[in-house]
C-alpha cells in the first residue's frame, strides 16, 4: 500500500505535465479523454436521381457543424460581455438566427450539432457563397461539412418516392438505439420500400473529434472522417422522372385549386413515366398515418366516368355489333335504367362517332345491351385496365422480382359476371358502378392506342450504377400483354381519330386554343364521399396530334357536382407546359 501511495503521488505531482509520446497532450490531459463525439454525414443509403441526374433522394449539401469545446464557450462568454460585433455576429446571420439565439445555443452545446433548417428536420443547406464565407470566418469549433440530405423538407407530389420510417427523427439521418448502436432507417412506402434491397447501404460516413470528460473538443484535436471506403456502394438508381417537369406540374395543379387527384405524363414512344403528381401533397420527413397524404393517387383506382367509353367503343367495334356510321337517337333519357344524358335535353340523332365526341350516354348504353360482360371485360384487359400493368422483372439485380410500383392497384371492371346483368353492363359502359381505373392505367391506355393495341408496361426505373459511376445494369422497357388478346390496329386508329373529334367538335372544344393540336376524352363520374354526392373529373389524351410525344391523364377527384371541369383545363395547361419545355 505504501508503494502504491508513493506511485500515485509521483504521477500526480511529478509527471502529470509531461507530454505523452505520440500525442500533443500531457498525461493529465490524456486522463481526461473519455471518448469521441461524432456526427453522421451520410447514412450510406443509395441515391435516387431523375432522368437527367438531378437528385431526388440523397442530395449532398454544405451545412454548418458546431463542435462543443472550451474555446468556443469562452469566446461566447467574452462576446456577451463585450457585446461587440465579430465573427459570431456574421455566423448568426448566415444561420438565419439572432445573435443572442446563436450564443444561447452554443453555450449549452454538449454534442456536435449540424445546424437545423428552420423548415424541417434536416440540416440547414448553405449556398456556395455562404459556405465560403463561413470557412473564411475561421471560428474554432465551427466547420463547413458536406451532408447527404435525403429530402429537402418541402411539400411534394412525389408520393411514388415514398419515405423512410424512423422512431425519433434526427438530423444525422439515423436513429440511435438505447444501446448506442445506430439503426438505419428503412423504406416504408414508394420506391424507398420497393427498392430497399438496392438502396440499403454498407455503412455510414461520420465526422468525429476527440473530447474530454466534459464533452469539450480537445484543443488541437483534428476533425476526422470515417467511411466504409467501398468504391461500389452506395448504388445510384436513375428513374425516368423529369424533376423539373414534375415540379412545374405540381405548381399548375395547386394553382388550379385541385385538392385531390393525380396527373400522369407518359412518353408515348416508350411508355416511360416522366411525371406523376399526386394531391394532396406530402412531406416525406413528416408523415401523418391518419392524414393519408402519402398515398399515391396516381396508383389508386377511382371511378372513371366517360373516359371508359373508349373501352366500350373498342369492345363494340371488335365484336362487330356496330359501325362508325350507325345512327342513334338520344332523347335525353334512357328510360330502361332511369339515367339521363346531357341534363335530360338529349342530343337528337347522331352517329357513333358523334356520340363519342359529345359523350352521349344513350349511345353507349345501347351498345352495352348488345355486348356481354365478358366482351367488355376482355376489351378492358386488352387495353391494360382492370389489371396490373407496371414494369417488373424477375431475377434482376439479385432479386426474385423487381417491381418498383408495387403499390399499384389493379382496379375493377365488374365485381361479378354471374349473373350477367344488363343493368350492370349499361352502367359499366359509361364508366360507373363497379368500374375503377387508376390515372396511370388511364394514361397508359392512350399509349396503348398509339401503339396499335400493344400494351406497354409503364417504367419508372431505367438503370442502376455503382458509386464510382460504373454501370451495374440497364432496365429496358417491355410490353404487358393480356391473356385475352389485343385490340386491332384498325380499331385503335379509329378511336384515336374520334379523340381528335372530341377536341374539335365535342366536350373538349376549349382545348382548341392550346399551343399544340390535341386529342382526348373527357369524363365525369358520379360518386359519394361520406354519404355526400361528389364527382370525379377526368381528361385523358395525347399531343401533338400529328406527331404524338406525350400521353397525359388528369384526374380531379372529390369535387362538388356542377363544378367547372378543372380536369380539361389542367390537361390543356400541362400540354402548354410540355410544348414550351420541348422547344416547340
Amino acid at each position: 500500500m505504501g508503494i502504491l501511495i508513493l506511485r500515485l503521488a509521483w504521477v500526480q505531482f511529478v509527471i502529470k505535465d509531461r507530454p505523452v509520446p505520440g500525442t500533443p497532450y500531457t498525461l493529465a490531459k490524456m486522463a481526461e479523454i473519455q471518448s469521441e463525439r461524432e456526427t453522421v454525414l451520410d447514412s450510406g443509403r443509395g441515391r435516387l436521381y431523375d432522368r437527367h441526374g438531378i437528385p431526388l433522394a440523397g442530395e449532398t449539401i454544405w451545412t454548418a457543424a458546431l463542435f462543443p469545446q472550451e474555446e468556443l464557450a469562452a469566446s461566447v462568454k467574452a462576446q456577451v460581455e463585450r457585446s461587440e460585433d465579430g465573427p459570431m455576429h456574421r455566423l448568426a446571420a448566415i444561420l438565419g438566427v439572432s445573435y443572442q439565439q446563436l450564443l444561447s445555443r452554443v453555450a449549452v452545446l454538449k454534442e456536435p450539432l449540424l445546424w437545423p433548417s428552420p423548415k424541417g428536420k434536416a440540416p440547414l443547406a448553405l449556398s456556395p457563397a455562404q459556405a465560403t464565407e463561413l470557412k473564411e470566418l475561421d471560428i474554432d469549433g465551427v466547420m463547413v461539412l458536406p451532408f447527404a440530405r435525403r429530402y429537402d423538407g418541402q411539400l411534394s407530389g412525389q408520393q411514388w418516392l415514398g419515405y423512410l420510417s424512423e422512431a425519433v427523427p434526427q438530423a444525422s439521418g439515423e436513429q440511435a438505439s438505447s444501446s448506442g448502436l445506430r439503426i438505419p432507417r428503412t423504406g416504408t412506402d414508394g420506391l424507398e420500400k420497393t427498392l430497399e434491397p438496392l438502396l440499403r447501404g454498407v455503412g455510414h460516413t461520420e465526422a468525429y473529434v476527440q473530447v474530454d470528460a466534459r464533452g469539450n473538443r480537445l484543443p488541437g484535436s483534428p476533425l476526422k472522417v470515417r467511411s466504409p471506403g467501398n468504391p461500389y456502394y452506395p448504388l445510384s438508381l436513375y428513374t425516368t422522372i423529369d424533376k423539373k417537369l414534375q415540379d412545374d406540374i405540381e405548381k399548375l395543379a395547386i394553382q388550379s385549386g385541385m385538392k385531390e387527384g393525380a396527373i400522369v405524363v407518359l412518353d408515348t414512344r416508350t411508355g416511360d413515366i416522366e411525371a406523376m403528381v399526386s394531391l394532396p401533397l406530402y412531406n416525406p420527413q413528416d408523415i401523418s398515418p391518419q392524414g393519408g397524404e402519402w398515398n399515391n393517387r396516381a396508383l389508386q383506382a377511382a371511378v372513371p366516368g366517360s373516359i371508359f367509353k373508349i373501352v366500350t367503343a373498342a369492345a363494340a367495334l371488335e365484336a362487330g355489333v356496330t359501325t362508325p356510321q350507325e345512327l342513334f337517337s338520344c332523347s335525353g333519357q334512357y328510360e330502361k335504367y332511369g339515367f339521363s344524358c346531357l341534363k335530360g335535353k338529349g342530343h337528337g340523332p347522331l352517329t357513333l362517332a358523334q356520340g363519342f365526341a359529345v359523350s352521349c350516354n344513350t349511345v353507349f348504353a345501347a351498345l352495352a345491351e348488345r355486348l356481354s360482360g365478358a366482351q367488355i371485360q376482355s376489351a378492358a384487359w386488352a387495353l391494360g385496365l382492370g389489371r396490373d400493368i407496371g414494369w417488373q422483372s424477375e431475377n434482376t439485380l439479385g432479386l426474385p422480382l423487381l417491381r418498383p410500383l408495387a403499390g399499384e392497384q389493379h382496379g375493377t371492371i365488374f365485381t361479378s359476371l354471374v349473373p350477367d346483368d344488363s343493368g350492370a353492363r349499361v352502367q359499366a359502359a359509361i364508366g360507373q358502378r363497379d368500374v375503377q381505373v387508376t390515372p396511370l392505367q388511364a394514361a397508359n391506355l392512350v399509349v396503348t392506342l398509339l401503339h396499335g393495341g400493344e400494351v406497354t408496361a409503364p417504367r419508372i426505373l431505367q438503370k442502376v450504377t455503382f458509386a464510382n459511376g460504373q454501370k451495374l445494369e440497364d432496365l429496358p422497357g417491355h410490353l404487358s400483354p393480356s391473356g385475352t388478346g389485343r385490340i386491332s390496329a384498325s380499331t385503335t386508329r379509329l378511336l384515336l381519330s374520334w379523340m381528335r373529334q372530341v377536341v374539335t367538335e365535342g366536350t373538349g372544344r376549349s382545348l382548341m386554343t392550346a399551343h399544340w393540336p390535341l386529342a382526348g376524352k373527357s369524363g365525369t363520374a358520379q360518386t359519394q364521399v361520406k354519404g355526400a354526392p361528389r364527382n370525379n373529373q377526368w381528361f385523358i389524351g395525347y399531343g401533338p396530334v400529328d406527331q404524338p410525344r406525350y400521353a397525359v391523364a388528369v384526374s380531379v377527384q372529390n369535387v362538388a357536382p356542377g363544378s367547372a371541369h378543372t380536369a380539361t383545363k389542367l390537361f390543356g395547361q400541362v400540354f402548354d407546359l410540355l410544348s414550351s419545355t420541348s422547344g416547340a
